[in-house]
């Protein structure tokens, strides 16, 4: 594919991941092979223009001058490429807004990915890292790494200002499902913020740092089943999930139905109100998001079942572009 003809993807992601307030992040990937994210275009042009389309495009700021891709385009040529060619710059919005799949991440990340690309300015993984977490700052209100390194890089990422290179990532089961439900309606990133306590006591704090930290270690274990039963049963959220479930209808439900339908782990994704539940084979799933399906979306929401998307933010192929052309037709 044609360099001046770029489709750039991005994938959507599971922030927090139930152990990892603000540090651990997933990508996600349906096992039937769509696209669950933001796609990026740029083609070369006789002057800089921006379009937005998509399923989620009616929700953005119908001004460009306010839709982070854009002003991710205008940071570019103005700090980065001073000197790029005029560019059509088109953002397919595919993800919800305040969905807690790590949205505006995928449209930040994709762009400047994208735009790195065409562009040839070969910045260095450190470098798009730091651009685009300042950027998906501007929506989430902080620097915060959780959705942007597994959106970018794939797979599951330890993530944080203290992480050599801002991210590790971390070895997880094959044999993990994901089962991510939206609800069909937004929770506002900042007002899902605004409920979490200030700061927690000394036996919270250690606590929180105990559980993440032995969950990590229980999944380098090489394969040991007993040992990934061990991370399982430690994915609990109890930083900001007993804050943030009351605002999220059906929840509540959800959580007290999905276990007992096989889910071994069950949290919200990032700031909510999209669930996941994990689940250790095809079957459970299937019963899991079933159940959701009928019990806890409505006819905006979606459920799919995923694994991890190692790949992270990449090109894509012309069968995906005709693919995902075909879905949105």
């Amino acid at each position: 594919m044609s360099e001046n003809n770029l489709h750039v993807y991005a994938p959507a992601s599971i922030g927090n991941f139930a152990v990892g307030f603000d540090s651990l992040g997933a990508a996600l990937k349906p096992i039937t092979g769509e696209l669950l994210g933001d796609v990026v275009k740029v083609t070369a042009s006789e002057q800089d223009e921006f379009v937005c389309t998509g399923a989620y495009a009616d929700k953005l700021p119908g001004e460009a001058n306010e839709n982070l891709s854009y002003l991710c385009l205008l940071h570019f040529k103005k700090y980065i490429k001073p000197d790029m060619q005029a560019v059509r710059l088109e953002l397919q919005k595919n993800l919800p807004i305040g969905s807690g799949l790590g949205s505006s991440a995928c449209s930040v990340v994709a762009t400047f990915a994208a735009l790195d690309k065409f562009a040839k300015t070969e910045l260095s993984q450190d470098e798009l890292i730091e651009l685009m977490a300042d950027f998906e700052a501007i929506v989430s209100g902080g620097r915060h790494y959780d959705n942007i390194s597994p959106c970018y890089l794939g797979g599951l990422q330890l993530t944080g200002e203290l992480i050599p290179g801002r991210s590790i990532e971390i070895s997880v089961p094959k044999e993990w499902y994901y089962v991510v439900a939206f609800p069909g309606f937004s929770l506002n990133t900042s007002k899902a913020r605004s409920v979490l306590p200030k700061q927690l006591d000394m036996h919270h704090s250690v606590e929180f740092a105990q559980r993440l930290s032995a969950f990590i270690a229980l999944l380098q274990s090489n394969g040991q089943a007993g040992q990934y039963n061990q991370a399982l049963a430690l994915m609990k959220d109890e930083v900001a999930e007993p804050h943030r479930a009351p605002l999220i209808k059906g929840f509540s439900e959800a959580k007290q139905a999905l276990p007992e339908l096989g889910a071994k782990a069950m949290s919200i994704s990032g700031a909510g109100p999209t669930l996941f539940a994990v689940c250790t084979n095809i079957e459970d799933a299937n019963t899991c998001a079933d159940w959701l399906q009928k019990n806890y979306i409505n006819d905006e929401g979606f459920c799919h079942i995923c694994q991890l998307d190692e790949a992270g933010t990449r090109e894509l192929a012309s069968h995906e572009i005709n693919g995902e052309a075909d879905e949105t037709a």
